[in-house]
């Protein structure tokens, strides 16, 4: 099993980093993560906790209590639930407005990537692999220390279904990704150099299945692709895997691969808000109820599969 590790050069320049709280905190943090109650999915931050910490951190009191907590009880009232808890409106308003840019980022020139320089033009085999690899890494950059850059309501639910978000944060990030989606590829068609609405078929980045692959396999496509996606965040969000370290570039390659391998096949969505905008704009609705029920459906799996498998198989070894 996995620990992370105080390396050298903590223990050089942090001689007070102490081995034996990294470990703990991780164990203290997998059992908040694994509980049922829904006030105990969140920790609400301490005098000694920085105010970005209010997820994975744990108060030093928990450290040194012989990895032991003792959860606030429930009084049964839904103010005395952190899930339903509500947030200053000045952090809500922060992460709308960064989900709404992200995701009109990635639509803008994501989709970009997608428009030929003429009607007659053909585009190269790899343009909307590159273009939409490429812009999430970027904008994970600029959004994630503000929101964690979910442009995405998969990877919203995610969030949610773990315990990291009360449900009217979660809600905020869901409209904003709607909106800002519906926001990017207006933009879009109004820079192109030409009527973009009307040159193809089914549309310019609208995602449809290709022909001769059956309903039900294309939402098998989206669900298991869309499945890998989340267990990357589960991944990267986990903190015995270093915190994410890295995380924009694990993205970016994730993306690549499978606009490369799936994309010819479905489109490789993976996101209702990113296949909802160019649909309204173009009026085109071939089997796009696939593009919801296939990435929502593999999110709920591989969400709960990474909770309750990896993270409860962790716990038990840990308390062997």
């Amino acid at each position: 099993m996995v620990h992370r590790v105080v390396t050298a050069e903590e223990e050089e320049h942090c001689p007070w980093i102490d081995q034996d709280d990294v470990q703990s905190q991780e164990k203290v943090w997998l059992k908040r993560i694994m509980s049922t109650s829904p006030d105990q999915f969140l920790v609400t931050p301490t005098d000694d906790q920085t105010p970005n910490s209010a997820i994975f951190e744990v108060p030093s009191s928990e450290l040194k209590n012989n990895y032991k907590f003792s959860p606030k009880k429930s009084t049964g009232t839904s103010e005395s639930s952190q899930l339903f808890e509500r947030p200053p409106w000045q952090k809500l308003l922060s992460i709308f407005l960064a989900e709404l840019i992200g995701t009109a980022i990635l639509m803008l020139f994501g989709c970009m990537g997608l428009v030929p320089k003429s009607p007659e033009s053909v585009l190269g085999p790899y343009s909307g692999a590159i273009s939409f690899s490429g812009i999430v890494c970027v904008t994970i950059v600029i959004i994630g220390h503000i929101s964690n850059c979910h442009i995405n309501p998969c990877v919203t639910l995610c969030a949610l279904l773990l315990g990291k978000l009360p449900i009217i944060t979660a809600f905020v990030y869901i409209v904003a990704e709607f909106s800002g989606a519906l926001v990017g590829y207006g933009i879009l068609v109004v820079v192109s150099p030409y009527n973009i609405l009307n040159t193809a078929e089914p549309g310019i980045c609208v995602t449809s299945p290709v022909a001769g692959l059956t309903p039900w396999q294309a939402l098998s496509i989206e669900s298991m692709t869309t499945g890998v996606l989340i267990l990357l965040v589960c991944a990267v969000w986990d903190p015995r895997s270093g915190n994410g370290d890295c995380g924009s570039l694990k993205f970016l390659v994730i993306i690549f691969m499978t606009s490369v391998i799936v994309g010819p096949l479905t489109g490789n969505s993976l996101n209702p808000a990113r296949s909802l905008a160019p649909a309204i704009y173009n009026n085109s609705w071939d089997m796009h109820w696939i593009y919801w029920v296939g990435p929502f459906s593999g999110t709920v799996v591989s969400t709960l599969f990474y909770k309750y498998v990896f993270m409860a198989l962790d716990i038990g070894e840990r308390e062997k």
